[in-house]
């Protein structure tokens, strides 16, 4: 472990001026000392990323924004407790957009640094990408796990909501926030995932039918991940696997509205103090959120949870009846896309929304030669079993970040 994290920080050394993940780091001495001196557990000796919207005891959460420059909790959020007390070291917090919105910070992509890294886990999924840290916290409200990991080319875990507690970690939407988290493969992911969660996930999954899903949204879809689709149906077949063509649900066709309209809702209520004490420090694509959310009353709001509320109920027994493992999706809509964005999180609101476990999954390149990659979505508190089908797919696709 101590070789390992000596590699992480000489990487950081040679690329944190074009990768620019990072915007608190604890000294490399400090580091080395940890990692040598961590405790027992699961994750003894893993260096970690957290990113600056989940509170560390000991380095500033600024959640992107200048109105929390160098704000100290002095508490580590939940899950951050959970990885120090199985062994993990806290490397340092990485970048986040803006509130873990859709602003862009310095952060760039790994693999070009002309292209965008994704958002708002900008700074997590690249320095795991750049082999500068094992593993890194993130949080997805929208598409801030799935879509960065998949423009990074690692792989992007996002739990059921609620399973992991979301103490300590900045507010966006409470409706949606959850915390996820970043690796190179689907053996790490698994084991942050045991860890935080405390459960065994030994046993073997035979992945037996997957329904390929194009969605309401596939119009968003550029042709390369048209074929990146295609291909993995046929990797997926190739290895025995039934894939069955699941046409767009009934039931998920109101879901994007309605989680836009709670998105809305509840941002402007959860920055009611920053927008009446510093909104000269907001950022024009948030205070254009804001007047947005204005226009959403409580009426909407209900309506729209009411839709949502229906919608999960239907998706379940959907699954449920289907005897589908899970579900292959796109993603992302394209390639990562040039720096000043954050990319387009059409592909991965839905999920959210219904409160799922989704699992982004590294396939190859595009034909730009960036990462590209699928999406697994599984079913309510099915987390246990979508990491197992994200294993063996990861074998029958042959690549790892």
């Amino acid at each position: 472990m101590l070789e390992e994290a000596r590699s992480q920080l000489s990487r950081i050394s040679k690329r944190d001026d074009v990768v620019k993940a990072w915007v608190a780091r604890h000294e490399d001495a400090v580091i080395l000392d940890a990692v040598e001196g961590a405790p027992p557990g699961s994750l003894h000796g893993w260096t970690i990323g957290v990113k600056d919207v989940i509170d560390t005891a000991d380095l500033p959460t600024e959640r992107g924004s200048p109105i929390y420059a160098n704000r100290c909790t002095g508490n580590d959020a939940a899950c951050v407790a959970g990885a120090r007390a199985a062994g993990a070291v806290v490397l340092g917090k990485t970048v986040t957009t803006e509130f873990a919105l859709f602003t862009p910070n310095k952060t760039t992509n790994p693999h070009n640094p002309d292209r965008t890294p994704g958002g708002s886990s900008s700074g997590s999924a690249a320095a795991v990408a750049d082999n500068q840290v094992r593993a890194a916290f993130g949080t997805q409200t929208v598409g801030s796990v799935l879509r960065p990991a998949a423009y990074c080319g690692v792989v992007g875990f996002k739990p059921t909501y609620q399973l992991v507690p979301t103490a300590g970690v900045a507010t966006l939407s409470h409706s949606f926030d959850t915390v996820g988290w970043f690796t190179k493969n689907v053996t790490d992911s698994k084991m942050m995932f045991s860890t935080l969660v405390d459960t065994n996930l030994d046993e073997p999954t035979r992945i037996k039918k997957i329904g390929r899903y194009l969605s309401h949204q596939w119009e968003a879809a550029k042709p390369e991940m048209a074929e990146v689709m295609r291909l993995g149906e046929k990797k997926l077949s190739d290895a025995g696997i039934e894939v069955v063509n699941v046409d767009p649900l009934k039931h998920l066709a109101p879901v994007f509205e309605a989680a836009n309209t709670v998105l809305h809702y509840e941002v402007v209520r959860v920055f009611a103090w920053e927008r009446k004490n510093h909104a000269d420090l907001i950022s024009p694509l948030l205070q254009k959120m804001l007047l947005n959310g204005d226009k959403v009353d409580h009426r909407k709001y209900r309506a729209a949870q009411l839709v949502l509320l229906k919608a999960r109920n239907l998706h379940d027994e959907f699954m449920s009846q289907s005897g589908l493992d899970a579900l292959i999706t796109p993603s992302a809509s394209s390639e990562a896309p040039s720096i000043g964005t954050t990319g387009d999180s059409v592909f991965n609101r839905v999920w959210t929304a219904l409160g799922v476990p989704a699992i982004h999954l590294p396939t190859g390149k595009g034909p730009l030669g960036l990462p590209v990659g699928v999406q697994l979505a599984g079913s309510m508190w099915g987390d246990n079993k979508l990491l197992g089908v994200a294993n063996e797919a990861e074998k029958v696709f042959g690549v790892t970040a």
